[in-house]
């Protein structure tokens, strides 16, 4: 839904797909999400024509350099080993690098972590980086939207990703637009 709701509004999305979560989207999804290609193959073509797919062993991608200009990085969902590592500056594949060069250059970097219930460990390495400058928005209801279906939770959530990089939506009503007392 994020990388929809970005080409949608005509972002242009730089893409790297771990393992770990085209397994995790493909149990979830129920689709044969085996590799990066399947996962962007699942897209609409108006969307696909939007994404440049990055290899997650490939630290040299464009996104991995200070140079590349981007607005901002999400990492949705992110696990907590990603977390871990960008915390303690681990640039070990595309992505952990990408992140690590948008926290260096001072851009925005939200993070939306994948677990419940987090641990000590956990809140301690995503304190680490909330004090470095990332945005760390656990994916959670929000139910004064009176939410009706896992889509409705699904939009607010990337509404809540969408705001902190500043980008207008209309996918979830806003407080006191939506609320009777």
């Amino acid at each position: 839904k994020t990388i929809r709701a970005l080409a949608g509004q005509g972002h242009n999305i730089e893409l790297v797909v771990s393992k770990a979560a085209l397994y995790a989207a493909s149990l979830e999804l129920e689709e044969d999400l085996s590799s990066p290609d399947s996962f962007i193959k699942s897209l609409p073509a108006d969307i696909q024509e939007k994404i440049s797919l990055h290899r997650i062993s490939d630290v040299g991608c464009a996104i991995a350099s200070g140079s590349f200009p981007t607005d901002g990085m999400i990492i949705i969902p992110c696990s907590m080993a990603t977390v871990a590592a960008i915390s303690y500056g681990i640039a070990d594949n595309a992505l952990r690098r990408a992140a690590d060069v948008t926290l260096k250059e001072e851009r925005q970097l939200i993070l939306v972590p994948r677990e419940c219930p987090f641990s000590q460990l956990h809140l301690e390495n995503l304190l680490r980086l909330s004090k470095l400058g990332a945005t760390i928005i656990p994916p959670l209801p929000a139910w004064y939207t009176r939410p009706k279906t896992v889509s409705d939770i699904e939009d607010f959530i990337v509404g809540k990703v969408l705001d902190a990089l500043k980008i207008p939506h209309t996918l979830y009503p806003r407080w006191g637009l939506s609320c009777k007392e």
